[in-house]
């Protein structure tokens, strides 16, 4: 085996990425302390993940930009632009039918 008695001191995060990732824990940090409850942390793709109500919250408040939706066979795909990072959310477009669209069953 090979041994070195020479300590490099190793540079795992370039300025351009340790930037970036400062931004992105800056943003994850806000959205918590507005007690936004994070569902998913991405740091290599610039997302988080939140809830729908959360989402729908941020775009009312206007504390978001670049707002885009995207519908899907079984939900909506949501995302916006929160200080740099991108927050996406999902809601699924089942939703419960009426209680006065019931009718009772005949046997």
């Amino acid at each position: 085996m090979l041994a070195s008695n020479s300590r490099i001191q190793l540079k795992v995060l370039n300025q351009s990425l340790a930037d970036r990732l400062r931004v992105f824990n800056t943003a994850a940090r806000a959205l918590q302390a507005q007690g936004i409850r994070i569902q998913g942390f991405y740091p290599a793709e610039n997302i988080l993940v939140i809830s729908p109500e959360s989402g729908q919250g941020l775009v009312k408040q206007g504390h978001s930009t670049g707002y885009t939706r995207h519908k899907t066979a079984g939900s909506t795909h949501f995302s916006v632009l929160f200080q740099g990072v991108t927050l996406k959310w999902r809601e699924s477009i089942s939703a419960s039918r009426p209680s006065e669209w019931s009718r009772p069953t005949l046997h």
